[in-house]
């Protein structure tokens, strides 16, 4: 019994000791009058021997402040800069400060009476500085409903009374999406929080252990968006609403039996058609669509963010965000932005960033990073000596990396 209260007192003084050992509870001492809080900061820092980190966009490190504490718990000295609606945590030799996220919350107004449509409508913002998001996609995933917010981060989403379940989910490039439950058939109104992607936070640290390099390489963030909103050719067709909504969504993909365009943004999908993978794609003038499994036909053009497999027919020109898998024929030119396994005819040329297994047909230039198989066309050009290429001019580089030059025809060479 006694050895038992023994190392419950042990244990509690060992708590307290780690509990004082914190970096919160370090006396700090203070006098700074209309100082701006990073400089503050890091008289603090200095003096308890801490860094502080915190998102820029939710503190302003150029705010002027006064405040004086002798022999004060950094806890306090911190509560005396930041009011209650901050918070402190510790993270190694690091004291984290951020606001208190704020949550998603929902209004339900009563339900309507024999209406085909509900609506839900409110605001996206930060969950950490409260701000509103604009250009936040707002979308329904199972019918392909979907909304974008203004300026101010206000949307409105109008859904179908018929379906007894549903759920919001909302994207934006650099946040985390987030997933909403709905109460079907009732208008709603919602603040809708979404959280930043972890490594997105705006570090104010102490350049005495970093440098301003090291600090622009913790702030930057991770990009990676769909190749076919960054060319010319998505630049030229696609409203900017159009190419954000698809740079939210980059994540989000879905199957359907089929589709038809008038024009992009005008389909049997509706605005949601970049994010669909259809069996078959029919676009009478032109189309912009996730993806085909079988068979697409453009009466101009077809684009395709993803794979096209089997066949692919345009009018004008093909553009492929990843791989095309069989035939591809365009009057003008193709654009693939992975590889080729099968055969591409361009009324004009043919570009293909990575490999073409099989063959390619141009009248004028066929372009690949290599081929395993055959070019034909008046120029061909090829990164590598693989494959074999007929035309006026065929261009590829030797082992040194220079380009070499041949006429008529070029043969593989190991």
């Amino acid at each position: 019994m006694r050895q038992s209260i023994i190392i419950q007192l042990f244990i509690i003084l060992l708590c307290s000791n780690v509990n004082a050992q914190s970096l919160l509870s370090a006396t700090v001492s203070i006098k700074a009058k209309r100082q701006p809080l990073h400089e503050v900061l890091t008289i603090i820092g200095n003096e308890a021997t801490v860094n502080f980190s915190y998102n820029t966009k939710a503190i302003k490190r150029d705010t002027l402040l006064s405040v004086s504490a002798v022999n004060k718990p950094l806890r306090e000295v911190l509560r005396m800069i930041f009011d209650a609606g901050y918070e402190f945590k510790e993270s190694g030799n690091y004291i984290i400060i951020r606001r208190k996220p704020v949550s998603t919350t929902t209004i339900v107004s009563k339900p309507q009476i024999n209406s085909d449509f509900y609506l839900i409508s409110g605001y996206v913002v930060d969950d950490e500085t409260g701000e509103k998001i604009p250009d936040a996609t707002i979308y329904e995933k199972q019918h392909l409903i979907s909304s974008m917010t203004d300026e101010r981060g206000f949307f409105t989403l109008k859904l179908k009374s018929k379906y007894p379940v549903a759920s919001v989910s909302v994207s934006k490039t650099d946040y985390s999406d987030t997933a909403v439950q709905i109460r079907a058939r009732y208008d709603q109104q919602v603040t809708i929080a979404l959280s930043r992607k972890p490594g997105l936070m705006n570090l104010a640290v102490n350049p005495k252990y970093f440098s301003e390099n090291e600090i622009d390489a913790i702030n930057e963030p991770a990009d990676n968006p769909d190749v076919i909103e960054k060319k010319w050719i998505g630049r030229v067709l696609f409203s900017s609403k159009q190419r954000i909504r698809s740079l939210n969504l980059k994540k989000f993909y879905t199957t359907r039996a089929y589709q038809f365009s008038f024009v992009p943004g005008i389909s049997t999908h509706g605005k949601m058609n970049a994010q669909v993978i259809s069996q078959t794609s029919i676009n009478l003038i032109g189309g912009y669509s996730g993806g085909v499994n079988a068979v697409e036909i453009g009466g101009l053009f077809n684009i395709d963010k993803k794979n096209v497999k089997s066949l692919q027919l345009a009018g004008l020109f093909n553009v492929v965000g990843r791989h095309m898998k069989g035939l591809q024929v365009a009057c003008l030119f193709n654009q693939v932005e992975g590889s080729v396994d099968g055969l591409q005819i361009g009324g004009a040329f043919n570009l293909v960033r990575n490999e073409v297994n099989g063959i390619q047909i141009a009248t004028l230039y066929n372009k690949a990073r290599s081929v395993k198989g055959l070019q034909i066309g008046f120029v061909n050009r090829t990164e590598t000596q693989e494959g074999t290429s007929i035309g006026f001019v065929n261009i590829s580089k030797n082992k040194k990396g220079k380009n070499r030059v041949g006429f008529i025809l070029r043969l593989p060479r190991k």
